[in-house]
């Protein structure tokens, strides 16, 4: 156990698993292809800037976020390496702002082209920019028509630099491999028309982690990868696995014990009532922390319909694979009755050593947890040090700019 004073709920990131993670995506790639480090939604749930850190390390200098806000603090924090915006700007304060600060821009129409070409005249300044084209997701992009349109329009600013084009897969995961295939041809149609035009883009790239890991011949110049590095895979058809380690482990103390007697009910509702004395644990953790809380998606068909009905009616009657665990001392205890907005209850034996302080680790998923939650990064089985009351961890402790 590693202690951290006050703290009764905080999130542990282990170093050596990102680093590890990194090194089994290099694997994956083939001689001249570059990696672009996604660190989107704070890293998906691991901290952006400190990842990054941790990447930029190991030698990655590409990164990928999506909004403003994320790569200027992303900057701000003494990143050096490239950071491409993977959202439209839609105002000339915003191009100016990331212009700034050296970001590169995504353009997925004339009128974004036509405000960056604007902003860098009157600047004076360069901006290195990736154009998007939609080959079937329905969020953003352009057709040939459009992009040969933009191309014709920042060929003639000297202080823009085409830098890329990137296209993005719908269903890189799923097991008929047609659509992303049809995808892939119809961005190549558009790459190759262009550059029979004269233009020629340095990074083309449409892989992300699962286009990476079934589709080797897309990785053209670049592949997009954030999910892997956080130690999962993509939900789906994966047909090439790799060995990830999960960094992420969300942690707290238990802030009360009691002996209850057989037939006690627990949480609101009367939801669970149990079937042996026990003792119950209370943590200090709820949904308003991101436990219980699941992405409410429309079903992706008929069959992923009857899982979702079939694992809502087996946690009704409390199934014990469906059951969720947390883990104290080596072995999952269920929590029972309806989860508090900042609290739960666990059921643990009458006759387990229990106490008051003592630290569980809790099954939060890594994008829902609040992103106040302390994160420590945990080196060799270490995390770092406190000075002055103020957490230290040894990433922060490196220089960002070695």
């Amino acid at each position: 156990m590693i202690a951290y004073g006050w703290a009764d709920k905080w999130i542990e990131i282990d170093v050596d698993d990102i680093r590890w993670n990194l090194e089994q995506v290099r694997s994956c790639l083939q001689e001249g292809v570059r990696l672009i480090a996604v660190v989107k939604a704070n890293a998906y749930g691991h901290g952006a800037q400190e990842v990054a850190r941790i990447l930029y390390q190991q030698g990655v200098d590409f990164f990928a976020v999506s909004y403003l806000k994320e790569a200027l603090d992303l900057r701000r924090s003494g990143l050096r390496g490239s950071i491409l915006l993977l959202t439209p700007l839609i105002n000339e304060d915003q191009v100016l702002e990331a212009v700034e600060n050296h970001l590169t821009l995504t353009i997925t129409s004339l009128p974004e082209a036509e405000i960056v070409d604007k902003v860098t005249r009157l600047t004076r300044r360069m901006a290195a920019v990736h154009l998007k084209v939609d080959t079937g997701l329905g969020r953003f992009g352009m057709n040939l028509e459009q992009t040969l349109q933009c191309c014709e329009l920042l060929k003639q600013n000297s202080h823009i630099y085409i830098e890329g084009i990137y296209t993005h897969m719908a269903e890189g995961a799923a097991r008929s491999t047609r659509y992303t295939q049809n995808q892939f041809n119809q961005f190549m149609k558009v790459v190759n028309g262009l550059m029979e035009r004269g233009y020629i883009f340095p990074i083309r790239h449409c892989a992300n982690s699962a286009v990476l890991l079934n589709y080797p011949h897309m990785q053209l110049d670049a592949v997009r990868v954030g999910t892997l590095i956080s130690g999962q895979h993509p939900a789906g058809k994966i047909r090439h696995r790799l060995e990830l380690r999960d960094p992420y482990h969300f942690k707290c103390r238990i802030i009360s014990v009691r002996h209850l007697p057989k037939g006690s009910y627990l949480g609101y509702n009367r939801t669970y009532r149990l079937k042996n004395p026990a003792q119950v644990a209370v943590l200090p953790v709820g949904y308003h922390d991101g436990l219980a809380l699941a992405v409410d998606n429309p079903p992706s068909g008929l069959i992923d319909l009857l899982k979702i009905l079939a694992k809502t009616v087996l946690r009704y009657f409390h199934f014990p694979r469906l059951q969720m665990k947390v883990a104290y001392k080596g072995h999952l205890y269920p929590v029972r009755g309806k989860v508090f907005m900042q609290m739960c209850l666990v059921e643990m034996p009458a006759d387990l050593e229990v106490q008051v302080g003592d630290e569980v680790e809790v099954p939060i998923r890594k994008t829902l947890a609040l992103g106040s939650v302390m994160r420590l990064y945990v080196r060799e089985g270490k995390a770092g040090k406190m000075d002055n009351d103020e957490y230290v961890s040894y990433v922060i402790e490196e220089d960002f700019h070695e």
